[in-house]
């Protein structure tokens, strides 16, 4: 892929991230529709039925809901339960595998023991168990999807500073009586940023998928606003007849989680060139 194509990728992919934020965002304010609002005459319309209040360029659902207002407003929960989840994996992940990576010994062996054992087990299998058990929340999904997504920020962080911890700046450090905690902060910290933010775009890709799946059965978050993953269920069963009720979530899904991936690839070259494609 030529230089000037995969630019041209990278700014379409950011064009369409700002898109998504801005529905996140001003959803309230954009919907052409109230999402949900229920008209049955206007049930199972295809795209571009003139209704009553205007236009649905999307079409209806089984119960009439305007499906444009419905992806604009699943937007919202899609993005905070992937960038929240993110979040809280990367806090994790870094702290545990910067602090093995450093230490090293036992708490290195038990570290990557604890990460076999989750990448052995299925995660979704297990996301299930625990939403199904307690009551669900958002906040529980959240950690839930961190959960399964820590695991990859650890495993970097301990390589990373594996590496970054016999630097000779380093070893000045201790030789100055720098304490463990200035190193890890001031020096480990900063060097391992780079990596762990490319991470980020990849792991919050992840999350939007699981997200999903998790509503998709049911399990996502408990709310009355639309998600994607519910849209995709409620409309399973009108596949051959309203086809739009679950390729239009279906797009919104795949094509945020593209572009996050995109912008990755991007930042990941620019941090090491090394990566880069010819």
């Amino acid at each position: 892929m030529g230089m000037r194509t995969q630019k041209l990728m990278v700014g379409f992919a950011i064009v369409v991230l700002a898109l998504y934020v801005l529905a996140a965002v001003g959803a309230d304010w954009l919907v052409p529709f109230d999402p949900a609002n229920q008209q049955i005459p206007m049930r199972l319309k295809p795209p571009g039925t003139e209704g009553p209040g205007g236009v649905h360029w999307f079409g209806t659902d089984a119960l009439g809901r305007d499906i444009l207002s419905m992806v604009l407003v699943a937007t919202r929960p899609a993005l905070l339960v992937s960038f929240s989840a993110t979040a809280v994996a990367a806090t994790v992940g870094v702290l545990l595998g910067g602090l093995a990576g450093y230490r090293g010994g036992r708490v290195a062996t038990a570290l990557l023991t604890l990460t076999n054992i989750q990448l052995s087990f299925p995660f979704f299998l297990l996301a299930i168990t625990i939403v199904g058990i307690l009551t669900p929340s958002t906040s529980l999904v959240v950690l839930v999807i961190a959960l399964g997504t820590w695991v990859p920020f650890a495993r970097v962080s301990y390589s990373e500073t594996l590496q970054i911890r016999e630097q000779e700046y380093i070893e000045a450090v201790r030789v100055m009586r720098g304490s463990h905690t200035r190193i890890l902060w001031r020096h480990v910290l900063p060097g391992i940023m780079p990596s762990i933010i490319v991470l980020c775009t990849f792991e919050i890709a992840a999350a939007i998928v699981i997200e999903a799946g998790l509503s998709f059965v049911g399990l996502g978050v408990p709310t009355r606003t639309p998600t994607w993953g519910r849209m995709l269920s409620e409309g399973r069963d009108y596949m051959h007849g309203a086809w739009w009720m679950t390729v239009i979530p279906g797009i919104a899904i795949v094509l945020l989680a593209l572009c996050v991936n995109l912008v990755g690839e991007h930042l990941r070259d620019v941090a090491d060139p090394r990566q880069r494609r010819r």
